[in-house]
Order: C-alpha cells, then structure tokens, then sequence
C-alpha cells in the first residue's frame, strides 16, 4: 500500500481534521471513500508525531460539551428554584 499523501491531504491532517484528507486523496486518486480513508489511516499508523497530534486535536473537539453539561445543570436548578418559589404554598 502506498502511504504517499497528496499536499492538500497532508495539510488537512496537520489541522487535526481527518475527513478533509480522506476527500482529498479519494479526489485525487480516483479512489472510494473507503480505499482512501484506509490509506489515511495507515499514514496516520505511520507517522508516531501524527498520532500524538490527531489525539490531541480530536480529545479538544469534546470540550464543548463540558459547557452543556453545565449549561443543563444551571436550567435544571433554574427549574428547582423556580418550582420552589412559585409552587410551595399549593
């Protein structure tokens, strides 16, 4: 297998984002979605400093759900306080 990446698809995974490589080298080697995110991947297999990167920059793309989950905690004792104010003497 062939693990030479074309330039647009080297400077994709450098940004972290691996769909983007995947498009450029299945455009530019005429190959199936599923041909070319294995030759992607077995790059990435190759590269130990490309692993560490991809890690990385995929483990920061779930940061924003810290912000829901305490975006819901804060609705959730908005409600509490809410029902407790305007329900109690019922």
């Amino acid at each position: 297998m062939e693990y030479d990446l074309p330039m647009k698809a080297l400077e994709a995974l450098s940004q972290g984002d691996r769909s983007k490589a995947i498009e450029q080298v299945q455009l530019e080697r005429n190959m199936s979605r599923e041909e070319a995110r294995d030759v992607v991947a077995a790059f990435i297999l190759s590269q130990p400093s490309l692993q560490a990167t991809m890690r990385l920059k995929e483990s920061r793309a779930e940061t924003p759900w810290g912000l829901m989950r305490w975006l819901i905690l804060f609705q959730a004792i908005a409600v509490a306080v809410g029902y407790f104010l305007f329900f109690r003497d019922q």
